[in-house]
Parts: C-alpha cells; sequence; structure tokens
C-alpha cells in the first residue's frame, strides 16, 4: 500500500470518527480511604514496604541520622538538591563512621567508586497519596542513578508535597524541567525494589534499594 493511500484511508477515518477537541477532567479511578492526603499517603507507603518516619523542618536532621545509624550507613551518597545542610548531619556524626558525598560527577567520571555507596539520600519532588509512591524528577542535581544503585535510599519529602492521585504526580514531575522541557527522567518508587519468580518467591533489592526510608516533614 503507498504512502498516500495511508494517507487517504486516515482522512476518510477522520472524518467518520471525529476526535473530542477537548478531553473530558481527569476522574480518579481509586477510591480515597482517608480525607487527609498525608495520613492516606503513610497508609499506603507502609503497605508498599517503606519505612516512614515522621518529622518536621526543626527535627529534620536527627532523624535522617537516625535512619543512617539504624541502616548502619557508611558511605552515603546525597545529591545536591536535597533540603538539608550535609555539614548538620556530620556534626551529628561523633563517631566519625560516615563518609558524605555529593553526587556532582558523572558515571564516568566516578565509575569506580559508584558502587562503593550504601546509602543514597534523594529529594522526592512530590508523593502520591492514593498508592503510596515518591515522585522524582533528574536533573544535573538529582542523578537518576541516585534512588536505584544504593542497597538503602533515604527520601525526603515535603507534606505539602503530597498529592492526591497519580495524574497530578505526574503533572508535578513535568514542572520539575526547565526552559520549559521534560525534565529527562521521571521515576515513581514504591518503598523498596522487589521481585519474584516463577516460585513466587519475592526477593528485595533487584532493581533498586533493599530498604526505602521516607522522612515526611
Amino acid at each position: 500500500m503507498s504512502k498516500q493511500s495511508i494517507l487517504n484511508n486516515v482522512k476518510a477515518s477522520l472524518q467518520e470518527n471525529k476526535i473530542q477537541a477537548q478531553f473530558p477532567n481527569y476522574a480518579n479511578p481509586m477510591k480515597r480511604t482517608n480525607d487527609d492526603k498525608v495520613q492516606e499517603y503513610i497508609a499506603w507507603q507502609g503497605a508498599n514496604k517503606a519505612i516512614v518516619i515522621e518529622s518536621s523542618q526543626e527535627s529534620l536532621a536527627q532523624d535522617i541520622y537516625k535512619a543512617l545509624a539504624e541502616s548502619q550507613a557508611k558511605n552515603v551518597l546525597y545529591n545536591p538538591n536535597i533540603d538539608i545542610n550535609p555539614q548538620s548531619l556530620k556534626a551529628l556524626d561523633t563517631q566519625d563512621s560516615m563518609q558524605f558525598v555529593a553526587y556532582e560527577k558523572s558515571v564516568d567520571e566516578q565509575r569506580a567508586n559508584l558502587f562503593a555507596f550504601d546509602t543514597s539520600i534523594v529529594q522526592a519532588s512530590c508523593g502520591v497519596a492514593n498508592l503510596g509512591v515518591i515522585g522524582v524528577a533528574s536533573n544535573v542535581k538529582a542523578p537518576r542513578l541516585s534512588s536505584l544503585i544504593t542497597r538503602t535510599c533515604i527520601a525526603l519529602l515535603k507534606k505539602q508535597d503530597v498529592v492526591e492521585n497519580f495524574y497530578e504526580g505526574v503533572q508535578t514531575l513535568k514542572a520539575q524541567g526547565e526552559n520549559g522541557k521534560l525534565p529527562t527522567n521521571m521515576i515513581f518508587i514504591a518503598g523498596p525494589s522487589r521481585t519474584a519468580d516463577i516460585e513466587l518467591q519475592t526477593v528485595f533489592g533487584v532493581h533498586g534499594s533493599v530498604k526505602s526510608y521516607i522522612i515526611l516533614y
């Protein structure tokens, strides 16, 4: 069939089947389980096997350090856009047992050391209440690999960034792009990575972290 024949068929089809100029407003297919978005988010995130720590801006450093100590972190990789000064975490490490490194180099520049990090700290762009997931938009200050390569991932999430549904989450991540462009990568994370083989044996950590912390503040 020639190109012109295909185009003629498409035109004929459009004449018979008019495409609506406007799409109907999005309707959330998920039923709300709690009128409080934050509490609904906490419940579903817990169901996804993440460890949720309720915090505040004042106690954020202490709660992050609590998660680091609990997971026995040694080499910590953090994204430069996290909502805390890493120096405050170093100050809490009185035993000087943790090394904190900013993810500022490309994969090629630090390939030999990149997979030596056991823990990462990332800033979540949003949390989706009715799914219990976090959304992360990749950019220069938030490389994609930081949430995938370590055994433990600690995500910081502001309560004001919890949205009601997945549609709102996608819109939030799209708005994180620069100069009107979409982010290079958008990730939704539902707790620790897991998969199951043909015998239905669940294995954690195959495609991402084994343990996930959500610091909600």
